[in-house]
């Protein structure tokens, strides 16, 4: 009878063991795919940003060149739009404790 109580107990100590190994596994892959994830957040973020800052400088250098009343109110309503996606995707940037310069590149 003792040696099936130190079996069995050898089993549950192992299993246990097992179990915590795992789950630690399951933790640290997690935590390494959680980082994955908010780093190509974080690049795909400053993409939009520099790409908004990009496209609101090219709606300024259309609106400049514009002859005709309906585009010029065309370009004007398109550089505000730009424009406050551009403040929008920097707001986002910093909530998320990220400080961009006027590049979109992280300071």
């Amino acid at each position: 009878m003792d040696l099936n109580i130190q079996k069995n107990l050898n089993i549950r100590f192992l299993k246990n063991a097992i179990i915590s190994k795992l789950s630690g596994l399951l933790v640290k892959g997690k935590t390494e795919l959680t980082e994955d994830r908010e780093f190509r957040e974080i690049e795909e973020l400053l993409k939009c940003i520099k790409d908004a800052k990009r496209e609101w400088i090219r709606a300024n250098a259309n609106f400049e060149h514009a002859v005709d009343s309906e585009i010029i109110d065309f370009y004007a309503y398109e550089i505000k739009a730009l424009q406050l996606r551009y403040e929008y995707l920097l707001k986002k940037a910093k909530e998320k404790g990220i400080k961009v310069n006027e590049e979109g590149l992280i300071v």
